[in-house]
């Protein structure tokens, strides 16, 4: 199904008596690519922005955008429409529409894309226009700031990317015991090695979008992402949660101790 909101690419198109209540710019320090990317992803929105979006869950996606209903019971909804440019967010209680946000980005260079985000919100008394219009830009200052992080560890993580590697020697077995846990990375992945009557690995980069990986609240042996809400089990590898995602972890490298120090092995 495509967008349900007729003439999306244009301003105002239910005529709603809308009024415009801030402005904001901001140059964000991410790549255009990376920028348009986040913009599709609406699925980091209730747990990336877990404070600011109580509910997600996907109506349809396509080219044009996505929609995703914003309560259990449907009753209202988010339509983001994109544009060679620019995008609209619009938000629905029942048929009724509340706000209009329209985002215009412009690429500065490889690192850093400037924004320019207008807010249209109906049914603003005029004694309230400068209140709403600064709660708006304090919500859009907080939920950038939140997403350029990921945009930039996700970056950093894709530029750190090179080829293979087979074996890798992480260290003397005696340092390594005395400064538990210890971080490294290892063919395309990041490991925390830690020791419970025997050395194990937990991988910490999740396969999905490269989001960081903890351990769950449920279990120490389920692994999540805090960019997405996806779940793995870390003896399989498999992804519980989204029933959806097709990714899973790789098979865990092994580790081996040679004359005093430890090496890690690809599986």
């Amino acid at each position: 199904m495509p967008v349900l909101q007729v003439n999306a690419l244009t301003l105002n198109p239910n005529a709603v008596a809308m009024t415009l209540v801030a402005t904001y710019r901001r140059r964000v320090h991410a790549s255009l690519e990376r920028v348009w990317e986040n913009v599709l992803d609406w699925e980091h929105l209730p747990h990336l922005h877990d404070t600011s979006f109580d509910y997600c869950s996907l109506d349809e996606a396509g080219l044009w955008g996505w929609r995703v209903w914003s309560a259990p019971d449907k009753s209202s909804h988010i339509e983001l429409c994109v544009d060679a440019d620019q995008y609209v967010a619009r938000t629905y209680a029942g048929s009724d529409q509340q706000s209009e946000i329209w985002t215009k980005l412009d690429a500065v260079d490889e690192r850093a894309t400037d924004i320019e985000v207008s807010f249209y919100l109906s049914g603003v008394p005029e004694e309230k226009v400068g209140q709403l219009g600064e709660a708006m830009l304090r919500l859009y200052t907080r939920l950038w700031d939140e997403d350029e992080s990921m945009m930039q560890e996700r970056q950093r993580r894709l530029d750190q990317r090179p080829g293979r590697e087979q074996e890798k020697i992480i260290g003397k077995t005696a340092e390594l015991a005395s400064h538990l846990p210890v971080t490294f990375e290892f063919d395309r992945q990041q490991y925390e090695l830690r020791f419970d009557q025997s050395w194990r690995l937990r991988p910490l980069i999740c396969p999905h979008l490269l989001g960081p990986l903890e351990p769950s609240e449920q279990s120490d042996s389920i692994l999540r992402c805090p960019w997405h809400g996806y779940e793995f089990d870390v003896e399989s590898g498999a992804c519980l949660s989204p029933s959806t995602a097709t990714c899973k972890l790789n098979p865990l490298p092994s580790i081996e101790e040679r004359d005093g120090a430890l090496w890690v092995v690809k599986a």
